[in-house]
C-alpha cells in the first residue's frame, strides 16, 4: 500500500461525539455559547471552555447576536376620525419587485378625515431625506397637518423626520410595535391598492409603477366611492363639508 507502518496503525485519540450531542440536548432552545457552556457545567460535565467552544464551532452552533434599537414607550392614541381635513395624516410604506426583481417602494399619505390620499410616492429607495420632501411638497399642496400617524420604521424614527416635525410643530403620533390596527385607515388604503395596482399589473420600470399609481389615486379621489363616506368620493366629501363650514359661518 506504500503507506508508514504507523499511520495505518495510528487511531484517532479525540472523540467528541459525547460533547457534541451534550451540546445538541442543551441547545435545544437556541441559547448562544455562554447558556450552553453554563447548562453543561451544571451537568456536572467536567470539560473545559476551550474543549466546548471548539466543538461549539465545530459543529455550527454558533449564533451572531443582532443588535435591535431599543424603542421608547408608545402611548396608545385612540384611533378617531379628525373634525376636519389636515388634522391627521397617516402614513404608510408597501413594497413589491419589478419584472427584473428590484425592489421599490411605496409611500401612500392619507388624510384620515376624509381618507383622501394626499401623495404616494413611488422610489427605489425612500429615505428620511426623501421623506421630509414628499411632506414639504404636500404641505404646500394641501396645507400643514397637525399630527402625522406611522409605525417605528426607521425613516420615521431617524433624527431628521423627529427635527422636521418638531421645527414645524407636527405632532408624531407612533404606533406601538406589533398593533399595525392603530393606523387601520392607512392599512386599509394600502390594501385598496395593492389589489388595484400591485397585484394588477407586471411593471417593467419604475416609471410604470409611478404612471399606474398616478391614475389611481386620482381615481380614487374623484370616482371611487367610500362606504365610510356614505359612498361619495373623498373629494366629493371634502368638498360638502366645506360647503357646510362656509354655509355656517356666513349664518354666524
Amino acid at each position: 500500500m506504500e503507506i508508514y507502518r504507523s499511520y495505518y496503525y495510528y487511531k484517532k485519540k479525540r472523540d467528541d461525539a459525547e460533547v457534541i450531542a451534550a451540546i445538541r440536548s442543551a441547545a435545544i432552545y437556541g441559547e448562544g455559547f455562554q447558556k450552553i457552556y453554563m447548562r453543561l457545567r451544571k451537568q456536572g460535565k467536567t470539560w473545559n471552555h476551550k474543549k466546548v467552544y471548539r466543538v461549539y464551532k465545530l459543529i455550527h452552533y454558533e449564533k451572531r447576536s443582532h443588535l435591535r434599537k431599543r424603542l421608547p414607550a408608545r402611548v396608545k392614541h385612540p384611533l378617531t376620525t379628525p373634525d376636519g381635513p389636515n388634522h391627521t395624516w397617516s402614513l404608510d410604506f408597501v413594497s413589491d419587485r419589478l419584472e427584473c426583481n428590484r425592489k421599490f417602494r411605496v409611500l401612500n399619505v392619507l388624510d384620515d378625515f376624509g381618507r383622501r390620499a394626499v401623495a404616494q410616492e413611488v422610489s427605489m429607495s425612500m429615505p428620511a431625506e426623501r421623506v421630509v420632501k414628499l411632506l414639504e411638497k404636500t404641505i404646500w399642496i394641501h396645507g400643514k397637518p397637525v399630527s402625522i400617524r406611522c409605525d417605528n420604521g426607521p425613516e420615521f424614527i431617524s433624527l431628521r423626520f423627529r427635527q422636521w416635525c418638531e421645527v414645524n410643530a407636527i405632532e408624531i403620533k407612533y404606533t406601538q410595535p406589533g398593533h399595525p390596527t392603530q393606523n387601520s385607515y392607512v392599512e386599509r388604503f394600502n390594501g385598496s391598492y395593492r389589489r388595484a395596482v400591485l397585484d394588477a399589473y407586471l411593471f417593467r420600470s419604475i416609471e410604470d409603477v409611478r404612471n399606474i399609481t398616478e391614475k389611481w389615486m386620482d381615481d380614487y379621489n374623484n370616482n371611487r366611492p367610500h362606504l365610510a363616506l356614505g359612498n361619495l368620493t373623498p373629494n366629493e366629501f371634502l368638498k360638502k363639508f366645506e360647503e357646510k363650514r362656509t354655509k355656517t359661518e356666513f349664518i354666524v
